[in-house]
């Protein structure tokens, strides 16, 4: 293998699927995500307002981390998407942390979302953070 070109750089990327076990014989599917829609997920994840000064910050939004990061990696076994935006509130409330626990472990694994990214994002909800900011986390 070589240098890629821009014809195979802009040619679709065939996205890895696992297979994910859950209880009771159930299972699902779940894949990689495209650039576009890791920059959508990780963007899901901020609330941006502006400050007194009018500058604008950026404040970590966990709420249903594990539904967002579900519904935009479940997919049939030919990798089309199950789910949509509008579904995360019901799949945060309808399924069982154990098992949203189990698809979102293994989407982290196929995303390259580390335990330390998680745990930045974690860490990091307490408290603001500016524009200026210097954080290369997720």
């Amino acid at each position: 293998m070589g240098m890629l070109g821009r014809d195979k750089l802009l040619e679709k990327e065939e996205l890895q699927i696992e297979k994910v076990n859950l209880d009771k014989g159930d299972f699902v599917y779940v894949r990689q995500m495209t650039g576009r829609e890791r920059d959508r997920f990780e963007q899901s994840l901020m609330i941006e307002s502006r400050n007194k000064e009018g500058q604008l910050e950026y404040t970590r939004n966990l709420s249903d981390f594990r539904a967002k990061l579900a519904a935009t990696t479940l997919c049939d076994e030919t990798g089309v998407n199950l789910l949509e935006q509008k579904d995360i509130p019901t799949l945060s409330q309808a399924m069982s942390a154990a098992r949203l626990d189990k698809i979102t472990t293994e989407a982290q694994k196929l995303n390259k979302i580390t335990n330390e990214d998680r745990d930045n994002l974690i860490k990091n909800s307490e408290g603001g953070q500016t524009a200026d900011s210097d954080s290369d986390s997720v």
